[in-house]
């Protein structure tokens, strides 16, 4: 009886001591998985200023430096192209926006090249085009192209696409230079007449009326 008693007794405390373990196995299991799951959680995205972590990855946001700088050369680009109209005897005429070292040919072909009855005759094609710059081609038929130089002036082309060649020029040409009126555009007709031709710009000084004085103020606006 004692014998029985005894043996119940060792069954009893080693199921609960089993009982105890299992209870402490089941509770570790559940507080590691709770943990785990915090910590994956929390992994899975943390934004600390410029980081965001995923999945264990780390990605860098752009700072603002980066930002002020990629808008900057936005500038930068923008700031490299003219604003430039033309007009007159073009396929195309129109504003365009073009690239700041573009020449007036370059502005010729944007607009789809010129006309058959285009005058290019006063037009320097490999000129830089300004921004906001005006450029007129005239008519080749037209009895009076004089509009093509007045605008280029005005809109500051003072180049070749305004040179008096005073080998060709007509009185009223030849009046749109500085001091030359009409009695001395005549004497320039006369002289070329007689002569041949100019075969410098210096040789005008040779027509009557025509000095030192009166070269120097025509001799960047004529050719030959």
């Amino acid at each position: 009886m004692k014998d029985n008693f005894l043996k119940y007794k060792k069954i009893g405390l080693m199921s609960i001591l089993a009982l105890v373990v299992i209870v402490s196995v089941i509770f570790y299991n559940a507080k590691g998985f709770k943990q785990l799951n915090k910590n994956n959680t929390e992994s899975i995205f943390v934004d600390d200023d410029n980081l965001v972590f995923e999945n264990g990855k780390e990605d860098k946001l752009p700072s603002q430096d980066s930002v002020n700088m990629s808008k900057q050369m936005e500038s930068k680009l923008e700031d490299k192209t003219i604003v430039v109209e033309i007009k007159g005897q073009v396929k195309k005429p129109d504003v365009y926006t073009i690239d700041e070292n573009s020449i007036i040919n370059d502005l010729i072909d944007l607009a789809g090249g010129v006309t058959e009855n285009a005058d290019l005759s006063n037009i320097n094609r490999a000129k830089k085009l300004q921004n906001h710059e005006m450029i007129y081609i005239a008519d080749k038929n037209d009895i009076n192209n004089d509009y093509t130089q007045a605008t280029n002036m005005e809109n500051g082309s003072m180049d070749n696409e305004i040179l008096v060649d005073i080998n060709t020029a007509t009185t009223d040409k030849l009046k749109t230079l500085n001091g030359i009126g009409d009695s001395k555009a005549k004497s320039i007709i006369e002289y070329r007449e007689q002569n041949g031709g100019f075969k410098s710009i210096e040789e005008i000084k040779n027509v009557t009326g025509i000095g030192d004085k009166m070269f120097e103020k025509i001799k960047e606006s004529i050719t030959v």
